[in-house]
């Protein structure tokens, strides 16, 4: 095992007062903490501080090798970087969603505090000053560079990621049919695109339930199916989510999503955290989806009827609905582990020491 004190001390950095969000522990926590992981790199937290005094201490009392800035579009970000360059340690801006370009669809609320053109111009100053870039997807990195981005840029190859553990040990499926979707109130318009689709199929399967989990609002097309329908509220800590979902027992996880350029840039995390709870995914036939479904492992739509006749089948064949579970649940396992993003996640350090290395 290697010593305590020969790692590298990495601080990741978000602007949440609340502590790391589900984004940095997918990106960080989860790879890097797990028990058996082997790494040269320690991973540290902190979050928004209110003045430059306050960043320094707390810099200070980190002392760390290397700093990340995970969604950071506060002004002070400008000072956490001062801090690093004075140390002369590396930076990296780590995002996983176009926040530069955050569309209508997502609620009034999000969409008027994310194009805040104070905001805009912090998460820009951020990101340029940093070393490097690192983004949660290809699409991303591409949109990023279309925003006029001049800093180095490096995409994962993967980034929700699981527990070799975890796959498998699952909680008996619901003892009726159920369907369901998990979101936030952001997703409502993915929602709404198939609400057709999950009317028709309540209607035509009498005993099929639908249930909601998380911020997402029950739509008022889905409130005259009475008992049928279920709302389960979010769970804010990330591990705690996780196992709610799992105990849930859906028999289908369903993935909607609108294509446009926002969506685009998103990962693949909707079917990983289906298929670890044991859901069989019907999921949009966009690229986020393509590699994830390939080889039976989920069931890709467009328009309504795909929807409908997706849903209908996995309800009525239960064997091809456990094929399809099993076959998720072995690329997870194989392609989605945490020693694959904590390898990732160290390449992405390395080249940032790297990067920095050339203007010392």
């Amino acid at each position: 095992m290697i010593e305590t004190d020969s790692l590298d001390r990495v601080l990741v950095v978000t602007d949440s007062r609340g502590g790391p969000t589900a984004t940095q522990k997918i990106s960080f926590s989860q790879p890097f903490n797990e028990t058996s992981a082997e790494s040269s790199f320690r991973i540290f937290f902190d979050t928004e501080r209110s003045d430059r005094s306050a960043i320094s201490k707390a810099f200070a009392t980190h002392n760390p090798h290397l700093l990340v800035l995970s969604r950071y579009t506060s002004p002070a970000g400008l000072d956490w970087i001062g801090q690093a360059r004075e140390a002369g340690i590396p930076v990296i801006f780590h995002i996983d969603d176009d926040l530069l370009a955050v569309p209508a669809s997502l609620g009034e609320s999000k969409h008027r505090s994310y194009n805040d053109p104070m905001r805009l111009k912090a998460l820009r100053d951020n990101i340029e000053a940093a070393d490097l870039c690192y983004v949660s997807t290809e699409e991303l990195g591409r949109r990023l560079k279309e925003h006029g981005v001049v800093a180095p840029i490096m995409a994962g190859e993967l980034y929700c990621s699981v527990s070799a553990d975890d796959v498998g040990a699952l909680l008996p499926p619901a003892t009726g049919p159920v369907m369901g979707y998990m979101g936030t109130g952001g997703h409502g318009a993915d929602l709404a695109m198939i609400l057709p689709a999950i009317c028709e199929t309540m209607e035509r399967v009498p005993s099929l339930n639908m249930e909601l989990f998380g911020t997402i609002k029950m739509p008022p097309e889905l409130v005259r199916f009475n008992a049928r329908v279920r709302h389960i509220p979010a769970v804010s800590d990330y591990a705690d989510f996780r196992s709610a979902l799992r105990s849930i027992g859906w028999w289908v996880g369903l993935a909607p999503l609108e294509d446009n350029a926002f969506n685009r840039c998103k990962a693949d995390t909707k079917w990983v955290e289906y298929t670890l709870a044991g859901m069989a995914v019907i999921a949009s036939d966009l690229p986020v989806y393509h590699r994830a479904c390939a080889g039976g492992a989920g069931v890709l739509a467009r328009g309504v009827n795909q929807w409908v006749e997706s849903i209908l089948t996995l309800i009525h064949a239960p064997r091809e609905r456990t094929s399809m579970v099993a076959r998720a649940q072995e690329k997870v396992r194989e392609h989605y582990s945490h020693l694959r993003l904590r390898q990732q996640i160290g390449g992405i350090f390395s080249e940032a020491f790297a990067l920095a290395a050339k203007t010392i």
